[in-house]
């Protein structure tokens, strides 16, 4: 553990010899983004307040206004994310398998700082940076679809931001899940609502089953965090690399997230099934 005025990050070694080959831009001081992280989390916080105000701005200007004809400029910013998306989850899921695949490897990916690579720590930077970028994706509903601000999308965008931000400085090997899970999704989401855009055709289905992802990435979020717990209850805190804000933060918000999906999942797709098979 290191400290950056009154701030602690938490140092992990790279594997060495690295299993991943790294490419020139993936080669980053990591312990320097976590000291970052550690003494300017709160960064993430003003940024989504500012947010919060803006899209609610915007949102106002736009109400007697047309949809402005963006539609190019939102293919282009949903492509661009996909393909991040899609190099980012290749980049640390070959991580998390590698792990994954040493004897006793379920827990040693979950509680043991092994295996890092240079390829994994540059995107789980990443990771936290697009949360800003991915802010961005209100502004264009706002301009170009003008729908509903919904409270499920700006809390959620808000939330994992500040979340990211705030356990970086940890260095949990459980982030690997998280940012595996999260690149996985939005490499198929992104994709879909620029063919979307498009004009397109996408059978509903298609929309269910990423809704249904969303799901269960936090429905296994929420298992792992209370895996870890366990291991630490029974056998002691040095038992496995987690942290006690880390394990809070992480256990409140994928929580939260697991009831809203869920609900929005209920409301969206099974609820208006069972008033059509009524009138039916």
């Amino acid at each position: 553990m290191a400290e950056s005025g009154n701030a602690t990050y938490i140092k992990w070694k790279y594997q060495h010899p690295p299993a991943f080959q790294s490419f020139w831009f993936e080669q980053i001081d990591y312990d320097a983004w976590k000291q970052y992280a550690a003494t300017n989390w709160t960064f993430s916080f003003y940024a989504s307040v500012l947010y919060l105000v803006v899209i609610f701005s915007l949102k106002q200007v736009m109400k007697d206004r047309a949809p402005l004809k963006i539609r190019w400029a939102l293919i282009f910013w949903n492509v661009c994310l996909g393909i991040f998306s899609t190099i980012g989850f290749l980049r640390t899921g070959q991580e998390l398998m590698n792990v994954l695949m040493t004897p006793g490897g379920f827990h040693k990916s979950i509680c043991s700082r092994v295996g890092l690579n240079p390829p994994a720590a540059f995107y789980s930077v990443a990771f936290a940076l697009s949360k800003y970028v991915e802010l961005g994706d209100t502004i264009f509903i706002i301009l170009y679809s003008k729908q509903p601000l919904q409270f499920l999308q700006w809390y959620h965008h808000c939330s994992t931001l500040v979340l990211a931000w705030k356990v970086m400085p940890y260095s949990e090997p459980i982030f690997r899940y998280y940012g595996v899970m999260n690149y996985g999704v939005h490499a198929i989401m992104y994709p879909y609502f620029a063919l979307k855009v498009m004009g397109i055709r996408i059978r509903r289905e298609f929309s269910m089953i990423i809704t249904g992802l969303q799901m269960g990435q936090f429905f296994l979020g929420v298992g792992l965090n209370v895996y870890s717990v366990h291991v630490i209850s029974k056998h002691g805190p040095e038992a496995c690399a987690r942290h006690s804000v880390s394990i809070k933060w992480i256990g409140g918000i994928y929580a939260s997230f697991l009831i809203l999906f869920a609900h929005f999942f209920y409301e969206r797709y099974l609820s208006k099934r069972k008033a059509i098979l009524k009138t039916d």
